[in-house]
């Protein structure tokens, strides 16, 4: 992951156009005060991906599904895009 590092002053000088930079090319930047690493800036969407993932990886269950679904993967097994609808159908998570 690629992170731009910057003084609190430069960030404040640059706010707006740092935040542009992060939603359009969702790069991240390191502040710093007294070159020492204390926020970093990252768009909204990707705060909301990083909290996801956290939560996630909270969930055992979740990461063993995760890694049966990469096992599954690296098998050659994989279902159809219709297999998949009607499962979701079935367990209530997808109207037909």
């Amino acid at each position: 992951m690629y992170m731009t590092t910057l003084s609190l002053a430069d960030a404040r000088a640059n706010l707006s156009k740092l935040v542009e930079s992060a939603v359009t090319t969702h790069e991240r930047f390191d502040v710093t005060r007294n070159g020492d690493r204390v926020a970093v800036l990252l768009s909204a969407d990707d705060y909301d991906a990083l909290l996801e993932t956290v939560d996630i990886l909270s969930r055992p269950d979740e990461v063993a599904a995760v890694r049966e679904g990469l096992a599954d993967l690296a098998s050659g097994e994989k279902s159809s895009l219709e297999d998949v609808r009607a499962a979701m159908i079935r367990r209530g998570r997808l109207s037909s």
